[in-house]
């Protein structure tokens, strides 16, 4: 969940290099000039001056011709990367054995595997419960993806209605595209990679259609009953079929399944009331 040391030491380097060079030509933090003294400035200050630099991109163009520093070959096509960094608002969803899952919104909404640099991004939360949001910038480094070293968590509590929403989106978003692994391919040309190619080929599922379309025609006819309570579960058995048959379309299932899933839930309550609520 975290770069080796050798790793993270590298990126501190370019990262710091580039910020000092940054600097030296936006002026953001007074008589700073040097990789040395940036690592000594506050998180609030290189917040400001990583935010103007992502800002000023022609900066970061001007660093890779000048190479100020006189980086290798593959330090630099490390920086040259940055070029597809990745910058908003994210949901920490998921801390996983290989890396934490942040979830993003708007044109970036998609799962991406982040790794922690020193330490991992667990042991960085300090144990505070997900799902949390923050501002954050995500970078490729070396055919993974971190992020830039500072991050702003914002102070939301999340209600139940809201948690529900951000698992469903995360799991819709996790089965259909995965979560995204690597942003550039090993010569920092955009190149994306994501936990589904990593998975074994699935073998097809049958043809759930005819044996679906028998359990709701005959659910349809479970419709006299002798108690409240059978025909209350007998109806929510008519709806879980038929939620279950949307699923199965070739067109506008989701929409559909969506559609269907508020009689699954009218049915629930239906029989949840009678349970708990009344004689029967």
């Amino acid at each position: 969940m975290k770069l080796a040391t050798e790793d993270a030491d590298l990126f501190y380097k370019l990262h710091r290099a580039l910020l000092a060079y940054a600097n030296r030509h936006l002026k953001i933090i007074p008589q700073v000039t040097t990789a040395e003294e940036i690592a000594r400035q506050d998180a609030k200050q290189i917040i400001e001056l990583r935010n103007a630099l992502y800002a000023t991109p022609e900066l970061l163009e001007r660093f890779l011709a000048e190479n100020p520093e006189r980086l290798s070959e593959q330090e630099l096509a490390i920086v040259a990367s940055w070029r597809h960094r990745i910058s908003g608002d994210f949901y920490l969803m998921r801390h996983l054995k290989s890396y934490t899952v942040f979830m993003g919104s708007g044109e970036h909404q998609h799962l991406y595997g982040v790794l922690g640099l020193y330490e991992s991004l667990e042991q960085a939360m300090r144990g505070i419960p997900l799902p949390v949001m923050a501002r954050a910038t995500l970078l490729p480094f070396r055919g993974h993806i971190i992020y830039d070293g500072v991050m702003s968590v914002y102070s939301v509590a999340f209600g139940r209605g809201i948690r529900t929403s951000l698992n469903e989106e995360y799991n819709r978003l996790k089965e259909r595209e995965g979560i995204i692994e690597q942003l550039v391919d090993p010569s920092g040309k955009p190149e994306i990679r994501t936990s589904l190619e990593r998975r074994a080929p699935r073998k097809p599922a049958p043809d759930w259609r005819p044996v679906v379309e028998q359990i709701v025609a005959q659910t349809e006819q479970m419709r006299q009953t002798d108690t409240k309570l059978q025909s209350a579960a007998f109806g929510l058995l008519r709806a879980a079929a038929s939620l279950a048959q949307a699923t199965l379309q070739e067109r506008d299932a989701e929409a559909e399944a969506a559609r269907r899933l508020r009689s699954v839930r009218t049915a629930l309550t239906k029989l949840e009331k009678l349970l708990y609520t009344e004689e029967y």
